[in-house]
């Protein structure tokens, strides 16, 4: 569920480098900040998007991955390097928190580029709607939180809908597919639409293999590591302390969101701490628990007041989930141009859908993007 516009309070986000608390309006002048220029004013959040929107080669991002923008495929480091940043820039102003990848080694700028764009767009459109009085906000979002979206829609299926089952084979011909599960049973269909993320997909044997282009896509495309702490507080310690229960660390907190739900905007329901990238994975070697501790020991060791006043209430992590491994698809430096156009590429009666497989949208609404086309797809294949 989207609470971009429930999360925000009037004190924004704490700043906290390497455990000192920076107020922003210090931040321009202050001795950690190692931006340039005017852009020393930039928050260390928005450094990033503003070097992007900056120095953008190419401005055609709706075909972000049409061939002749193949040699922007590189790493954003390259990019941003090229335009005068430093690796202490990056480090911070990219790298922290990051929303896209795991380092800016790791990142095709053409596929950051279309992901911010699409973001933006999607934001104005929020801010458009709210302004209009609409109840759709960005990104969209539904009454109960967006799982409710999918299991209105399995109601409305028809036929079996075979839930607990992990596929542990893929065998297609030209007329036929059949799926093997791991409790010994096999279903046999005309097409087969996999929607798995090649995270997952990549251990999952296909018979024959797809086509050496599309079974690299497979074995390499990337996934961001994330990692969420859900946090309930059993008091306001921001009302003793007197800063924002939000904050921008670049610790193991990362970013915290102090979250509003519609129905209680006065209240501060909870707070999701959000370990990204690097950050993710290195919280995700101590296990759950352990990972619970470290979060609350951050808490306390940065805002003392928290001490005692916050309970883990759930924990999620995408890369140690085996169903996902990752959280969205990451193009690295190369893949746009090496295998974007042969990822969906049906393999005899195997079909591909997916966010990873989307070309003009992300997250929930690119799987949706990818239903409308693998719909047609097959369709068209068995009539």
């Amino acid at each position: 569920m989207n609470l971009t516009p429930l999360v925000t309070d009037g004190l924004g986000q704490e700043i906290f480098i390497d455990g000192e608390h920076v107020k922003s309006r210090a931040w321009p002048s202050h001795p950690r900040n190692p931006f340039a220029g005017d852009m020393k004013k930039l928050l260390p959040w928005s450094w990033s998007d503003a070097m992007l929107r900056k120095n953008m080669p190419f401005k055609d991002l709706e075909n972000w991955h049409d061939p002749m923008y193949a040699k922007y495929d590189i790493s954003v480091h390259e990019f941003l390097t090229s335009h005068g940043a430093t690796d202490a820039m990056i480090r911070l102003g990219f790298d922290t928190n990051i929303s896209y990848g795991t380092t800016a080694y790791g990142v095709s700028l053409l596929a950051l580029a279309f992901s911010d764009y699409w973001r933006e767009l999607n934001r104005a459109k929020g801010i458009a709607d709210a302004k209009a009085g609409s109840a759709t906000p960005a990104f969209g979002s539904y009454k109960g939180g967006n799982q409710k979206l999918p299991i209105a829609m399995a109601q409305r299926l028809r036929g079996d809908l075979l839930q607990g089952k992990r596929v542990v084979g893929i065998d297609v011909s030209s007329t036929v597919g059949k799926v093997t599960c791991a409790d010994g049973t096999s279903y046999r269909a005309r097409a087969i639409v996999c929607t798995m993320p090649f995270s997952t997909l990549r251990n999952v044997p296909i018979n024959p293999l797809p086509e050496p282009v599309q079974q690299r896509a497979i074995t390499t495309l990337g996934y961001i590591p994330i990692t969420q702490f859900h946090v309930v507080p059993t008091k306001p310690f921001w009302e003793a302390d007197g800063l924002s229960p939000s904050m921008w660390t670049n610790g193991p907190l990362g970013a915290v969101l102090a979250q509003r739900l519609p129905d209680t905007l006065q209240q501060i329901d909870s707070l999701t701490v959000w370990c990204r990238g690097a950050n993710g994975q290195y919280i995700d070697r101590f296990g759950v628990e352990e990972g619970k501790r470290i979060i609350l020991d951050e808490f306390a060791r940065l805002r003392p007041a928290s001490k005692g006043a916050l309970e883990v209430a759930a924990v999620h992590s995408w890369t140690t989930d085996p169903f996902s491994a990752g959280d969205w698809a990451i193009f690295e430096p190369g893949q746009v141009s090496a295998f974007q156009k042969a990822m969906a590429r049906p393999h005899q009666r195997l079909y591909f859908a997916g966010e990873h497989t989307s070309v003009g949208s992300r997250g929930m609404e690119g799987a949706f993007e990818s239903s409308e086309r693998v719909s047609l797809e097959v369709l068209g294949a068995i009539g």
